[in-house]
């Protein structure tokens, strides 16, 4: 009965991936408008702010990335495939790196936003300038020690493989034999868990111990400060559990080794990544960051309100051209 679920369960691949690109593409167009929003406002350049934006970075690019290497070859293969027989193969070969090493760089950004959290309860008054000399140094590790980890991935010859059971293809790896990407993958995944894990509670002990020693009255103004802090740690915490999932997910892979059980959980992959990757750190931020929503608000409304002129313009000078016409 348990292996007949997980058959049913891997039956439904299409179906999970027509359900990953419903919940990522709004996803995906709020997170870029909410990027647009935080580089052109100067009340967002903070040291949180700039970490969502180094996060941001390989949240995105991993999502395109999984459309480029398996939705897309998956749905649409029979039409795709030769497009991808003519690419060079140092552009299959880039699908694989930008897997590996976006997945490791959001969970070092990750691992930082939460750090940034723990500090500004443990050091609220100097954080934010210890925190600006420390964003320089945070993209450098963000984005260099994946690229160092990965980089021989792109030595390694890739071909596209034929998928009997859909029609479509995915892009394969020939076997390493000097450097065996998966299992580096499944480390850093087990240690950002636990580093994760600790950080979290670190956070939440640091955060009651700071509620139970501050019971001054408070101005309206340190009300929302505080009220704004507190829904930004809940906005770390929640995203770790969206990358919790990913982890999960990807820990499953290499446990499972019954074929039938490992497509199951493949299955999984797409909703799974978006829903950590893009999903909740693009809306848990619209609802955390009043500032942000105010101005995606205001953003909105201004808008509609130039459209709503420029149409009303257009019907005048129409009615006035045939008026006049008319009138000849």
């Amino acid at each position: 009965m348990t292996i007949q679920f997980f058959v049913w369960l891997s039956s439904l691949r299409i179906q999970f991936i027509y359900f990953a690109i419903v919940i990522s593409l709004p996803s995906i167009i709020l997170y870029l408008i909410e990027i647009i929003t935080i580089i052109g406002n100067k009340e967002f350049h903070n040291p949180f702010y700039k970490l969502f934006l180094i996060r941001s970075v390989p949240n995105i690019l991993y999502t395109l990335d999984s459309y480029y290497c398996y939705r897309l070859t998956v749905l649409f293969g029979n039409w795709l495939y030769p497009f991808y027989d003519l690419l060079p193969n140092w552009m299959l070969r880039l699908s694989f790196f930008l897997t590996y090493s976006t997945t490791l760089a959001d969970f070092l950004a990750t691992s930082l936003i939460l750090v940034n959290r723990w500090t500004a309860i443990i050091m609220p008054v100097t954080y934010k300038r210890v925190w600006n000399k420390l964003i320089l140094f945070s993209a450098l590790i963000v984005f260099g020690i994946p690229t160092l980890l990965y980089i021989p991935i792109l030595t390694v010859n890739c071909y596209l493989q034929n998928d009997t059971s859909s029609g479509g293809f995915y892009i394969n790896q020939d076997k390493v034999t000097f450097y065996q990407g998966f299992p580096l993958n499944v480390f850093l995944c087990i240690s950002f868990l636990v580093v994760c894990i600790l950080l979290n509670i670190a956070t939440l002990i640091s955060y009651r111990k700071h509620c139970k020693k501050d019971k001054r009255n408070k101005s309206n103004q340190q009300i929302h400060h505080e009220k704004t802090e507190y829904k930004l740690m809940v906005y770390a915490i929640a995203t770790f559990v969206g990358h919790l999932i990913i982890v999960l997910e990807q820990l499953s892979t290499t446990i499972f080794k019954q074929p039938e059980y490992a497509a199951a959980v493949i299955t999984q992959y797409p909703w799974t990544m978006d829903f950590g990757s893009v999903v909740l750190p693009s809306w848990l931020l619209f609802w955390a960051s009043d500032i942000l929503q105010l101005n995606l608000t205001l953003c909105n409304k201004q808008q509609w309100l130039n459209l709503l002129i420029m149409c009303i313009i257009q019907k005048l000078r129409n009615k006035f051209t045939i008026h006049f016409v008319i009138h000849l």
